[in-house]
């Protein structure tokens, strides 16, 4: 029987931590001892802090926890979708996680599947300029070798670039 599916953001006091581990789990994340304790300390603390005060909160859960594995795991949690940064004018950068039902992984800067979106929206609105034009079906199905694209001038590969990344999406550019 399949496990129920974790919403890690709506789980509340001790079944959060699981879930939030099953929710990194379920992304990739190895969840160690240091990591769990840093997970718990920025539940525990709920709004942004900084990464000392969230060393310092999870050291009350595993003394050995160190600074370096709170920047690492904070950038990947980051990077995952499930934490943010708050980065004030000056002084320390602030994470919290996500407590957002809206925010999910496909929504987070850097992730493929939403430049993937962007590319196609901006391919999209390249041809309601005049600048691009959509190929027939059969031929965006059809995986293109990168060798075999035409280019365009030696002079600018950019424009290369671009055109392969065009037709990749079933595009020429005009």
């Amino acid at each position: 029987m399949p496990s129920p599916a974790v919403n890690a953001v709506t789980e509340t006091g001790r079944d959060a931590l699981p879930a939030w581990e099953a929710r990194c789990k379920s992304l990739g994340l190895l969840i160690t001892v240091p990591r769990r304790a840093i997970l718990a300390a920025m539940l525990e603390l709920g709004t942004a802090h900084d990464a000392v005060t969230l060393l310092q909160a999870a050291r009350e859960h595993h003394a050995a926890t160190s600074l370096g594995t709170v920047y690492r795991l904070l950038r990947e949690l980051e990077q995952l979708g499930l934490a943010q940064v708050q980065v004030p004018a000056h002084g320390r950068c602030h994470w919290r996680l996500h407590d957002s039902p809206e925010t999910t992984p496909e929504q987070t800067p850097g992730n493929v599947r939403s430049m993937l979106k962007q590319v196609q929206h901006f391919l999209s609105e390249l041809e309601k300029l005049g600048f691009a034009e959509a190929q027939p079906a059969a031929h965006n199905s059809v995986a293109v070798p990168m060798s075999s694209l035409p280019s365009h001038s030696p002079v600018d590969p950019t424009v290369d670039l671009l055109q392969s990344i065009a037709e990749r999406f079933g595009y020429r550019l005009a």
